[in-house]
């Protein structure tokens, strides 16, 4: 199966994607670009390229996503110490500073639970960008992303998390600029 990217927007020397399940972020940009904002294989959504890092700013990005259980705070902040170990690919919450190591934190909101799969759907705004950071955070906490067996799920489907929002803007003083999927319909075509 060819799986090919949609370009959601463009300008001089940049496009923003749409990174389909299954594409490598780094092997979808046109000749002559490369990713400015990346997501696991596995994962879905909206990803910058551009052919130099002074084309565009990134602002922010928001994800989306379905875990298991019922969230104990409607939003809060999940702040670790992380630890990516290359050879298993999987990164691991640790208590120490040591070689390796890095800080992660994010800011999260349920947008809302379904109690009858007992799910809960979030939104994630990542205040650091490490190696599977919302996959362990939301794991080690004992809410799984659905269909994420690496990290814990028992649930048989793809990965539930898609980058769904991303605001940038041209150059140093370019107008913000927002695009939006609709991000629960992507999550549920599981």
């Amino acid at each position: 199966m060819i799986v090919m990217s949609k370009i959601l927007a463009s300008g001089e020397g940049y496009q923003i994607l749409f990174k389909e399940r299954g594409e490598d972020s780094e092997k979808i940009a046109p000749s002559g670009m490369s990713a400015l904002s990346r997501l696991d294989v596995p994962v879905p959504g909206i990803i910058a390229v551009a052919d130099s890092s002074k084309r565009i700013s990134i602002l922010s990005k928001k994800y989306f996503l379905l875990c298991q259980g019922r969230m104990e705070e409607r939003e809060g902040n999940m702040e670790d110490l992380l630890f990516h170990d290359s050879r298993s690919n999987r990164t691991f919450p640790v208590k120490r500073m040591r070689k390796g190591v890095k800080e992660a934190r994010l800011s999260y909101t349920v947008l809302s639970y379904d109690e009858e799969k007992d799910l809960s759907y979030v939104s994630v705004v990542l205040d650091t960008g490490r190696t599977h950071q919302i996959r362990t955070q939301f794991a080690s906490r004992k809410h799984p992303l659905a269909g994420d067996g690496k990290y814990g799920s028992r649930i048989k489907c793809p990965i539930a998390l898609v980058c769904g929002e991303l605001t940038y803007s041209e150059g140093v003083d370019g107008e913000p600029v927002t695009l939006r999927l609709e991000p629960l319909s992507l999550l549920r075509e599981q």
